[in-house]
């Protein structure tokens, strides 16, 4: 039985293993149910990346939410500035095997945006809340950076996460081909 409200902070690197299931199951390689990721090998090296500081899938740039001190929830945001930078690094160092891909692939956010990477929820958990505080928390941390314009993808063929960006004030804005995936951006501008 919960017996608190949920609370949202900075990840920590030895949250590596629950972040980097969570980035995963934002990827579909990872499945809360059973607990098994669909490749260990790229479990194993995304661990590795959630531990470091200089890479984009890094518990630096992670909010954890927490209930009753167990981590429910994780939100992957940075700065689209760094991202083509960062995602290359990522992928020329820790999956070189997959170099092609990144090349071909559609550039997730745009310099000059904030963005939001990678919500996870575990189910149990799920329908009270959490997603949507992860959410906003990334909206305002994007308006404390000083950025105007948050932005995000949703896999198209998964409506209630269009439905939930769009509760908060997410627009539809074209599309982006990612990794073999058709998503919808989708974009939050600040209110002056």
């Amino acid at each position: 039985m919960l017996t608190s409200k949920p609370i949202i902070r900075d990840a920590r690197p030895e949250e590596a293993p629950f972040l980097a299931k969570c980035v995963m199951a934002g990827m579909h390689f990872y499945d809360f149910e059973t607990d098994i990721p669909g490749d260990n090998e790229i479990f194993e090296r995304l661990v590795a990346c959630e531990r470091r500081t200089d890479t984009l899938y890094t518990y630096v740039h992670t909010r954890v939410a927490e209930m009753d001190g167990i981590a429910v929830g994780s939100l992957l945001s940075y700065p689209g500035d760094i991202y083509r930078e960062l995602r290359h690094k990522a992928f020329t160092e820790l999956w070189p095997e997959l170099s092609e891909m990144d090349a071909t692939s559609d550039q997730e956010t745009d310099p000059g945006e904030y963005y939001l990477d990678s919500l996870a929820v575990l189910p149990q958990y799920r329908g009270k809340g959490i997603g949507r505080g992860l959410l906003r928390d990334g909206i305002e941390k994007g308006r404390s950076l000083g950025y105007t314009k948050v932005a995000l993808v949703a896999d198209s063929e998964m409506p209630h996460l269009i439905s939930l960006y769009s509760s908060l004030g997410f627009i539809p804005e074209g599309h982006r081909h990612v990794f073999g995936v058709d998503f919808q951006r989708m974009v939050y501008s600040m209110m002056d």
